[in-house]
């Protein structure tokens, strides 16, 4: 058995939202920016699934929800008093209703006994094809007329009815269990919650993990604390008579430290008897040694060193204490002993044990090298494979890392995107079985690959800037210091990811932009050519384009001077605006690459500066104004050194059209 899709409604950032999880492997991956409602994801699960629902706090709904609060607060206020019967039953029909918070599981089963004894107690029909079941867990108003009189009995100066539920939600909320059909038409509340037990088991590991054994008495969760409870698991249980032999050892030695306390404390036995009364009892102090306290209470982890020898002294061994080993290891064995104890702890269960186990773990690259995290999901996917007959294993990660989505393509990626107080998620596997045609598919395979460690970081961006050659990646943060200061600090205050893409590329990213709908600027080149041979050649003797991202995406024209004639309006399309080649004043020319166009835009800066700039200042060894302006086409600049020379000096301009496109971001 599997799940295959959750529902959230009324949790927090998630107002109404749908998940897919990966079927097909075992892990899931949450990325987004931060506050998107990954956390709330992973909470929603932990909450619903809790046996209590004191879990809950009224500060779990939705902001979405106020209006409905609000709403049946007017009316529970101004609605005048009822005389008949007949008014009641019409004001119930007519009040509006509390909103509640609800989870829905879709689990996929199979024709297999363990998973049709579970599944048989949640089918809505006897289709015989139908090999998917729903339950829907809702935390609900038990009792909307007992909210409506309490609410009016408690207010006395004007409170709302979110004061009042602020402090008593447990009073008139519970915890409802429903079995549901697959696609959401019927629902049937079931008695109890024992079903839960019997479908799926939860854990987590937060992303909160303290890992230290600096302080003896913090409630910090030591490495020892956990391998405490494996020793208990394994040894006590897998071994009893070395245990018992263990316990005996220790009772012995305890018998043998009663004589040394009792005469140790001697002295301060005699002090104390003097305050006493003659019939005061006698105190006693004994040692008491237990395999269970030794190990959870006296036993640190130690990590071997090895010195190199001196002379002709062997290699010396020494152990040091966990808290000098490097964080990243020490998080790496806290995860892996928090899984391992989860499996145990589900494989202990004498019967009927859940047929899902999801694992949830948030922000495994907590401390871990980009290495450990490029390969964590393949190491902890073989590591919690399950043995033959044993429950399945399904992993929900949360990650703010690219190198832990960097090798996982479309399948597993569910994105979070915040939109004002909610969040959405976007189910990449969607995304990916979009892709009919050949072309999308081709398009889908190169996104795939092009997707690398540093180009994932798209999924956790703000805004996006698709920018075409080495000279703009290098000078893209100097050219954001040129703008005014009330964009500079809009972009400022962003996380904005740069992808540097060729403009014959930049198209195919055109369906995976709109559809995470982030803000992205496209600074790409005018590309001239010639239409008869079809050759490179200047803006005012071209006849169209050869970037194939004008021709295809946007504006969307080939013919060159409907490119130099479009508006901000043809630019511009959902969450996407492109910036090429535009004149920097009425009286000089458009040039054709970033280049041609920052001579254009920085001529006299030039000539001033020619002496300073290191590598390609000898290129500029002209007269005056004219002669550069009419030579800027043709010459020929090393690109890196260009920008290394720009990045070394101060007092430059960014070309107009970068800078128009700039100010158009910063207000997305």
């Amino acid at each position: 058995m599997k799940l295959s899709k959750v529902q959230i409604k009324n949790f927090r950032l998630l107002q109404n939202v749908t998940m897919r999880l990966n079927t097909k492997s075992i892990a899931t991956i949450l990325v987004g920016a931060n506050n998107s409602g990954k956390t709330s994801a992973a909470e929603a699960l932990l909450h619903f699934l809790d046996k209590t629902s004191k879990v809950f706090s009224f500060s779990d709904f939705s902001l979405g929800c106020r209006k409905e609060f609000d709403a049946f607060q007017h009316y529970t206020l101004y609605t005048p008093p009822l005389a008949s019967a007949e008014e009641v039953v019409q004001s119930v029909s007519l009040r509006p209703s509390l909103p509640w918070m609800s989870l829905t599981l879709w689990f996929d089963y199979t024709d297999e006994g363990p998973d049709l004894a579970v599944a048989g107690d949640l089918l809505m029909d006897l289709d015989v094809e139908q090999s998917v079941v729903a339950i829907e867990i809702r935390f609900a108003a038990i009792d909307e007329d007992k909210v409506a009189v309490d609410y009016l009995a408690w207010r006395d100066d004007g409170q709302s009815i979110v004061d009042y539920l602020t402090s008593a939600i447990h009073d008139h909320y519970r915890l409802e269990v429903f079995k549901v059909a697959p696609n959401g038409d019927e629902r049937m509340r079931l008695s109890d919650r024992s079903i839960l037990d019997r479908l799926i088991k939860i854990d987590l590991v937060t992303a909160q993990r303290h890992i230290d054994d600096r302080e003896q008495n913090s409630k910090s969760m030591k490495l020892s604390s956990l391998l405490h409870a494996h020793f208990e698991r394994r040894y006590r249980i897998d071994a009893p008579t070395e245990y018992r032999d263990l316990e005996k050892a220790l009772k012995q030695q305890s018998t043998a430290l009663g004589g040394q306390y009792e005469k140790a404390f001697d002295g301060l036995m005699k002090g104390l008897s003097q305050f006493g009364h003659p019939e005061s009892p006698k105190l006693t102090v004994r040692a008491e040694l237990s395999a269970e306290s030794l190990f959870k209470e006296s036993t640190r982890v130690y990590y071997a060193a090895n010195v190199e020898s001196v002379s002709t002294m062997p290699q010396e061994k020494y152990e040091l204490p966990e808290r000098y080993n490097g964080l990243g290891f020490k998080n790496l064995i806290y995860i892996v002993l928090r899984l391992k104890s989860f499996r145990e702890d589900l494989e202990a269960i004498p019967e009927q044990r859940p047929r899902v186990h999801l694992v949830v773990v948030e922000e495994p690259e907590v401390h871990l090298h980009p290495q450990m995290q490029s390969v964590f999901i393949k190491k902890v996917s073989a590591f919690l494979a399950p043995a033959a007959g044993q429950t399945d294993v399904q992993l929900l990660l949360t990650t703010h890392s690219s190198h832990i989505i960097a090798d996982s393509g479309f399948e597993p990626i569910r994105y979070f995107k915040r939109k004002h107080a909610a969040a959405d998620i976007k189910d990449l596997l969607s995304f990916e079985e979009r892709a009919v045609s050949p072309d999308q598919k081709s398009a889908v395979e190169f996104l795939e690959k092009y997707l690398t460690a540093t180009r994932c970081d798209m999924f956790f961006a703000d805004k996006l800037i698709f920018i075409e050659g080495q000279v703009e990646r290098m000078l893209l943060t100097r050219m954001l210091t040129t703008l005014p200061p009330d964009p500079l600090a809009k972009l400022s205050s962003s996380y904005i990811t740069v992808v540097e893409v060729g403009g014959a590329h930049a198209h195919i990213f055109r369906e995976l932009i709109e559809f995470l709908e982030l803000p992205t600027l496209i600074v790409t080149d005018i590309d001239s050519i010639d239409g008869k041979t079809k050759k490179r050649s200047k803006v005012s003797l071209g006849t169209s384009t050869s970037n194939v991202t004008l021709k295809k995406w946007l504006p969307g024209t080939g013919v060159l001077s409907d490119l130099r004639s479009a508006g901000d309006d043809k630019k511009f399309r959902k969450s996407v605006r492109v910036a090429y080649q535009i004149p920097d004043g009425s009286h000089l020319p458009c040039g054709r690459s970033f280049e041609e166009s920052f001579i254009y835009a920085n001529v006299d800066w030039l000539l001033m500066n020619r002496a300073k700039l290191i590598g390609t200042g000898d290129k500029f060894d002209f007269q005056d104004t004219k002669s550069l302006l009419d030579a800027a086409y043709d010459l020929n600049l090393h690109k890196v050194d260009f920008a290394l020379d720009l990045i070394s000096n101060d007092g430059w301009d960014a070309p107009r059209y970068i800078k128009d496109g700039l100010e158009w971001l910063s207000i997305q």
